[in-house]
C-alpha cells in the first residue's frame, strides 16, 4: 500500500512545524544531541510522507545529520546516523516498490558527507573530555569543619550555588595577576559537574578571553571554534566580571551544550552576589587580623621579655610579626657593627628566601633601614625604580615579595636591628597592618638586647677568649654526651690531642704576644681543618683537643695527619717575621682503642706524648682493641 503524498502547501507548514519545533527544543536543552535528536521523528514522517528517498525534503536530512555529529557523543553518532539511513531505506520498501540505487546512494551519501564534514569543521562533543548533556548535580564543596566556614568553604559554596542556578556544568573564579604582556590569570576557586577537568592554570592574558573582561569590565558569552575556552572541553562559557574595591575578578560559566535562556541574567546576578560576598569575606578577613593583632601583641609583651636565647628570640618575634599582619614571611635582623653590617638572625613563613644570611652597608633595603634607622614600606616593590635585594644581596626567592616592609628595631636613638615582612602579593600590608608591626617591633629591642646580652656572656663563659675556640669545660660536656651516647646505641667517637712544638721558644725568643699569635694560628687552622660537627677546644696553655663524632680511629688518624700537615705548611706572620709552627698530635676512639669512653683522653694524651718522644711533628695513634665492640654502620 502506497503512502499519500503531501500537497505542496502541506509540505511547506510541515517544514515551518519542524522550525518551531526546532526553536523550541533549543530553548529547552540547549544546543546537544537531546535538542537536535528530539528533530528527528517528524522529519522523518515529512520525508516519507514527501516521497521518501526521492523527497526534495530529503537534504535536511543531512542537515539534521550534521547537527547530531557536532552534539552528540562519538560512539552515538555512527549507530544513530546508521539507523536514520536505514530507516529511510525501509520506508520506501514499505511504500511499494525498492527504490532505484541511484536514490539509495545519494541518501547513503547525503547522510555520510554531512556528518563528516560537520565533525571536522567543529569536533564532536566527545572529542573534548568529559562532555556532559544532561542536567547534573555539581560535585560537592569540601565538607565544612566545625563551627564557622572557612573563606574558601565560603567561596565555594557560593559557586555551587551559582552553578546550579545557570545550569553550568563548572563555575570557576579566576583572578588577574602581574602587569604589561606578563600578566596572567590564575585560579581562585572551582565547582564543577564530576569528571570534567580542571582547566590549566595560570593561563597568559594577553589574547585571551579572559583580558576583555577584566579590562574593560563587560560580560562576553563565547563559542568554541571562535575564541581559546578556558575551560576546553565546554562549547559555550559565560565570562562575567566581578568588581571588588579596584580589583576585578573574573566568573567563568562552562556548558557542554549552548547557554540555557536565562543564565546569562542569572550569571550576571551571580556576578553581584558574588562580589558583595567577597566584599564581606575581606571584610571578616580584617576583622580577623585587627584579633590576630591584639593577639600577637598580647603574646608578644607575655613572652618576648622572658627569653634570652637571641635565636629563639627572633623566632617568637617574626611569629608574633607575621599572625598579627597576615603577612606571607617575617624576618629578623641584627647589627653587628657600626656601619651598618648585620646578619639575619631568622626566616619563616610560607614564603621564605634562600641564602639571606649576612647583609653589608647599603647592600639591600635592610641593610639601608637599619643604617638609616628609618621605616621602609613598599605596597609594590616591582614599581621600585632600583633593584634592591630585600635583605641581603645573596637571597634568592622562589616566590619574589610583591609588598614588602622593613621597621628597624631603634634603641638609645640607633638601630640595633629590624624587622621586615613581605607578601607576595601587592598592596597587603595597609596602615593596619603597619600600625601593628609598629607596636610589635616597639616592645622588641628591651628584651632583644638583654638577649643579646646573655648570649654574649654565655659565649664568655663557653669559650676560650684568646682563640675562640670552646674551653675545657665546654668540651668536657660534650665529651660526657658522646660518652652517653656511646653507652647507649654504641656509636663510635675520636679524640684528637694536640701540642704546638717548642711553644716556649716563640715566648722566649719574640714574646708572649707572638706566642699569642701562634696560638690563634694554631686555633684558625684547627677550625678551618676540622668538619662542622667537630669540636676543636683549647684545654690549656699550648694545649688543644678536638672531638670527633661518629669517627673511627683510621678516620681520625687522615684527620689528625691533615691538620699536622696545614700546620707544617702555613707560616705565621708577626712583624715581619715568618714563624714555623709544627704539633705533635695523638689519636684515639672508642671503641677502636677502648670500651671505656672516660679512657679516651687519656690515651691521646699518652700518643701524644708519644709522638713527642719520637721526635715531634708527627702523629701517634693509641693501641687497638683485639676485638673491638662491633659498632653498625
Amino acid at each position: 500500500m502506497a503512502v499519500p503524498r503531501l500537497p505542496w502547501w502541506g509540505a511547506a507548514l510541515a517544514v515551518v512545524a519542524l522550525l518551531a519545533l526546532h526553536v523550541w527544543t533549543h530553548r529547552v536543552h540547549g544546543r546537544d544531541s537531546a535538542a537536535v535528536a528530539a528533530l528527528w521523528p517528524p522529519l522523518h514522517v515529512l520525508i516519507i510522507a514527501t516521497g521518501s528517498l526521492a523527497s526534495p525534503l530529503a537534504p535536511l536530512a543531512a542537515g539534521w545529520a550534521g547537527l547530531f555529529a557536532r552534539r552528540a557523543p562519538a560512539k552515538s553518532i555512527v549507530p544513530a546516523i546508521a539507523a536514520v539511513a536505514v530507516l529511510g531505506l525501509l520506508a520506501d520498501l514499505v511504500d511499494g516498490a525498492p527504490p532505484a540505487w541511484t536514490m539509495v546512494l545519494r541518501w547513503i551519501l547525503l547522510m555520510a558527507v554531512a556528518a563528516g564534514l560537520a565533525a571536522l569543521a567543529g569536533g564532536s562533543a566527545s572529542a573534548q573530555p568529559h562532555r556532559k548533556a544532561a542536567p547534573v548535580e555539581p560535585a560537592e564543596p569540601r565538607p565544612r569543619r566545625s563551627g564557622e566556614a572557612t573563606d574558601a568553604e565560603a567561596v565555594e559554596t557560593a559557586l555551587a550555588t551559582v552553578m546550579r542556578a545557570t545550569d553550568a556544568h563548572e563555575a570557576a573564579l579566576w583572578r588577574a595577576e602581574g602587569e604589561g604582556e606578563e600578566r596572567t590569570a590564575a585560579l581562585l576557586s572551582r565547582v564543577a559537574a564530576p569528571d570534567v577537568d580542571a582547566p590549566e592554570t595560570p593561563v597568559p592574558l594577553a589574547g585571551h578571553p579572559f583580558a576583555w573582561a577584566v579590562d574593560e569590565r563587560l560580560p562576553q558569552r563565547i563559542e568554541r571554534g571562535k575564541k581559546q575556552l578556558p575551560s576546553a572541553w565546554a562549547a559555550e562559557m559565560l565570562l562575567v566580571p566581578v568588581e571588588i574595591d579596584e580589583r576585578v575578578l573574573v566568573l567563568a560559566l562552562a556548558y557542554p551544550g549552548m547557554v540555557p535562556p536565562g543564565a546569562e541574567t542569572a550569571a550576571a546576578r551571580a556576578g553581584h552576589h558574588l562580589a558583595t560576598l567577597l566584599g564581606l569575606l575581606k571584610a571578616r578577613q580584617a576583622v580577623r587580623r585587627a584579633d590576630a593583632g591584639m593577639r600577637a601583641m598580647s603574646d608578644a609583651v607575655r613572652t618576648l621579655p622572658g627569653e634570652l636565647e637571641l635565636d629563639k628570640f627572633a623566632g617568637q618575634l617574626a611569629a608574633a610579626v607575621r599572625q598579627g599582619t597576615g603577612a606571607a614571611g617575617a624576618g629578623v635582623a641584627l647589627v653587628t657593627d657600626d656601619s651598618g653590617r648585620g646578619k639575619v638572625l631568622h626566616v619563616s613563613g610560607e614564603s621564605i628566601p634562600m641564602d639571606a644570611e649576612g647583609f653589608g652597608e647599603g647592600e639591600s633595603r635592610l641593610a639601608l633601614a637599619v643604617k638609616h634607622g628609618v621605616e621602609l614600606h613598599h605596597a609594590d616593590l616591582r614599581k621600585q625604580s632600583d633593584r634592591l635585594p630585600l635583605l641581603t644581596a645573596a637571597e634568592r626567592w622562589e616566590s619574589p615579595p610583591r609588598s614588602a616592609a622593613i621597621l628597624p628595631l631603634m634603641l638609645d636613638g640607633r638601630a640595633m636591628g629590624a624587622v621586615a615582612v613581605w607578601h607576595p602579593e601587592p598592596g597587603r600590608l595597609g596602615e593596619r597592618e603597619m600600625e601593628i608591626a609598629r607596636m610589635l617591633c616597639s616592645v622588641a629591642p628591651l628584651p632583644m638586647r638583654s638577649a643579646r646580652r646573655f648570649e654574649a656572656l654565655d659565649h664568655r663563659a663557653s669559650t676560650d677568649p684568646l682563640t675562640g675556640l670552646a674551653n675545657r669545660s665546654t668540651f668536657e660536656a660534650r665529651l660526657a654526651s658522646l660518652a652517653g651516647y656511646f653507652d647507649r646505641y654504641a656509636r663510635p667517637f675520636s679524640i684528637i690531642a694536640l701540642d704546638v712544638d717548642f711553644f716556649k721558644k716563640f715566648n722566649d725568643t719574640w714574646g708572649h704576644e707572638a706566642g699569642d699569635r701562634v696560638l690563634q694560628h694554631v686555633a684558625e687552622l684547627l677550625q678551618s681543618t676540622v668538619r662542622d660537627v667537630d669540636l676543636p677546644a683549647r684545654l690549656g696553655g699550648e694545649e688543644f683537643v678536638v672531638l670527633l663524632p661518629e669517627t673511627t680511629v683510621g678516620q681520625a688518624a687522615e684527620a689528625a695527619e691533615r691538620i699536622r700537615r696545614n700546620l707544617e705548611t702555613r707560616m705565621v706572620d708577626y712583624n715581619g717575621q715568618r714563624l714555623s709552627v709544627t704539633a705533635s698530635l695523638g689519636v684515639s676512639a672508642c671503641p677502636d682503642c677502648t670500651a671505656t669512653p672516660g679512657e679516651v683522653l687519656g690515651q691521646a694524651d699518652v700518643a701524644l706524648y708519644r709522638a713527642k718522644d719520637t721526635g715531634r711533628n708527627r702523629v701517634s695513634i693509641a693501641p687497638r682493641l683485639e676485638n673491638p665492640v662491633s659498632v653498625e654502620p
